[in-house]
């Protein structure tokens, strides 16, 4: 599947708020680009703890600029 983080962050919200979930939308610093951001979905556990996934490239490499869509996965507790 091709996608990117911010596609993947959406789409998992929205999903899950159709649900009647609470989640949120958690944006950083992306690891892979050099001044790129990086949208990750968290939701709160019954403990007050943070689940957070995100959409990750198969093959993560540094660039200045990254590919608007690439084949990925989602990862748990990033």
């Amino acid at each position: 599947m091709r996608s990117n983080c911010l596609f993947f962050a959406l789409a998992l919200y929205a999903r899950r708020r159709r649900m009647g979930r609470e989640g949120y939308l958690v944006i950083r610093r992306s690891r892979l680009a050099w001044k790129g951001p990086h949208l990750l979905y968290a939701e709160r556990r019954h403990d007050g703890r943070l689940r957070v996934v995100s959409y990750v490239p198969r093959a993560p490499e540094v660039r200045k600029c990254p590919p608007a869509l690439f084949r990925g996965w989602p990862r748990w507790g990033d």
